[in-house]
């Protein structure tokens, strides 16, 4: 039966689409529980919102940093070999946070009962999942043929990566508050990331090296990257906390220092490619037929922006407005949960049978809207009347995932998918980076100028905040507009995504790999002399 998944399909979806959940549960399960880690292991500041965020925001940089990187690694080794690593050094590192605070008692020296070695385990953790992210897309484009099959994986996997920061949200406010404390999130997450090693070291099917890049790496290019988007995601994670906000010194000199690196790493790569050398991320993947790379990347940065920073101000509103508490906080996301799932099936079913444009876009809407709902929320109504359909509305964009990384990494050969996969994660992180630092910037900004024109009120006071928020509110407007005009506009006539179609496999990527096309055209040629049948539209390899 076409689109069919066989139970071995079923447990390589599992296992690739459970690790690359727990990479963003995580996020989304230390958001509420901060305050209660940060007294529990005796941050400096634990009052101070800013610097409880230092635990996500390096997970962000690590992750956001390496994910070209350990993209092309990926491809070089092969995406098993990659993602089983990497899901390993993640659940492996899952263990030392909880004993950070016993480590005078039971491992000496080894972890220092302080902020400072629970925030490098956290970015030690990072390193893992952005190894497996990318890993984890290419095995899914080489294990299933492109088709109802593909477009189910990578429904799943779509529906794992917002689903899985909402999840962290719920989730993590009842495990804070039981008996478990903040350390059961650890205990929750080793377990299931070991599960789900064990599960993909038997059901992922070897690599096949013919199919890998063969160029090796290009150590340059991986430095460049790697520096220029730490540096950048570092300026913009810090902008918040910074004495003195965008205008500090070191904000303004790490940004500058990001650009003009990244800009020597364009160039960079541009050389290297023209020289026919090996390259980290090809400038020409940008314009490769049949992706729509730039506009599908531009449109997931904006999305992002808006998606995440909503739920971000969304869990600062029920905490700094309403004062509620973290697991009074977690329930009130349930909607958005339950909306999410809901959201992935039905668009893993019209995968298959709608146009990737209209699908993303009418996904987007949610996008637009959510944000006018807070922008004007009414702090005295029931939950019910307005909060609620922000929770349902903003999981629109859980569709842009699954269908905008199908998109462009089917357009590449095997060389590059899991590059492509991480190309499209790092605008996922950058977007989510730079929308909550702006963001918070303009909220603070208003929030600050309300106090000084009411002086009996305090920036950081309910009133004070919520002035602020619907200025976040109106912004994260702004970016979902322009991410649904890109769609609109720039992914006219991509038709069904996924779908086998002769002019996609003909278009295939091959990087300067020339004399590989020759070979298949011999080949061909040689097939269609010695029988008299042959398949109309050969297949694009998985």
């Amino acid at each position: 039966m076409p689109g069919f998944l066989g139970l071995k399909d079923v447990f390589v979806v599992i296992a690739v689409s459970g690790i690359t959940t727990l990479n963003i549960f995580l996020s989304g399960a230390l958001t509420v529980a901060l305050p209660t880690l940060g007294k529990d292991l005796d941050f400096k500041q634990a009052s101070h919102r800013a610097d409880l965020q230092w635990p996500i925001n390096v997970y962000s940089l690590s992750y956001g940093c390496m994910l070209l990187f350990f993209g092309r690694v990926g491809d070089i080794v092969g995406g098993r070999i990659m993602f089983l690593l990497g899901s390993a050094w993640f659940a492996a590192w899952q263990c030392f946070p909880f004993l950070s605070n016993y480590s005078y008692r039971s491992l000496g020296a080894a972890f220092a009962p302080n902020e400072e070695t629970f925030i490098i385990f956290i970015a030690l953790q990072g390193l893992g999942a952005a190894a497996n992210t990318p890993s984890g897309i290419g095995l899914f484009v080489a294990h299933f043929p492109p088709g109802p099959s593909r477009n189910k994986a990578f429904g799943v996997l779509g529906a794992g990566q917002p689903i899985g920061f909402i999840l962290g949200l719920v989730l993590g406010g009842f495990i804070v508050q039981s008996r478990a404390t903040w350390r059961g999130i650890f205990y929750v997450q080793a377990a299931l990331g070991s599960l789900f090693v064990l599960l993909g070291w038997f059901v992922i099917s070897k690599d096949e090296s013919h199919r890998r890049y063969t160029k090796g790496l290009d150590w340059g290019g991986a430095l460049l990257s790697t520096v220029g988007i730490g540096l950048l995601t570092f300026s913009l994670a810090d902008s918040a906390s910074a004495p003195h906000g965008w205008a500090s010194p070191h904000i303004i000199a790490t940004l500058c220092a990001s650009v003009a690196i990244l800009l020597v790493f364009w160039y960079y790569e541009r050389w290297r490619e023209q020289k026919d050398f090996s390259v980290l991320m090809p400038p020409s993947m940008w314009s490769q037929p049949g992706a729509r790379m730039t506009p599908v990347i531009m449109m997931v940065f904006f999305a992002w922006w808006s998606f995440n920073t909503l739920i971000y101000f969304s869990t600062l509103y029920y905490q700094q407005v309403l004062l509620l508490g973290p697991l009074a906080t977690s329930i009130r996301f349930i909607p958005m949960v339950i909306s999410g799932i809901c959201t992935n099936v039905i668009g893993g079913w019209l995968m298959n049978r709608v146009p990737g444009q209209p699908l993303m876009v009418s996904g987007l809407i949610g996008n637009v809207v959510a944000p006018i709902i807070f922008a004007l929320i009414d702090i005295h109504v029931s939950y019910w009347v307005m909060s609620f359909w922000v929770m349902i509305l903003v999981v629109g964009a859980d569709v842009v995932y699954p269908v905008g990384t199908l998109q462009i990494s089917s357009a590449f050969d095997e060389k590059s998918q899991s590059l492509a996969g991480g190309i499209f994660n790092v605008a996922t992180r950058l977007g989510t980076s730079l929308g909550i630092a702006i963001t918070s910037a303009i909220a603070t900004s208003v929030s600050q100028k309300y106090s000084t024109h009411h002086p009996p009120l305090s920036s950081t006071s309910p009133e004070a905040l919520m002035i602020g928020f619907r200025a976040a509110g109106w912004t994260l407007f702004g970016a979902a507009i322009i991410s649904i005009t890109i769609g609109l506009l720039g992914l006219r006539g991509i038709g069904i995504v996924g779908r086998k179609r002769e002019a996609d496999s003909s278009d295939d990527v091959t990087l300067h790999n020339e004399p590989e096309k020759e070979d298949k055209m011999k080949e061909e040629q040689e097939d269609i002399a010695s029988v008299a049948v042959i398949s109309p539209v050969p297949e694009i390899s998985s």
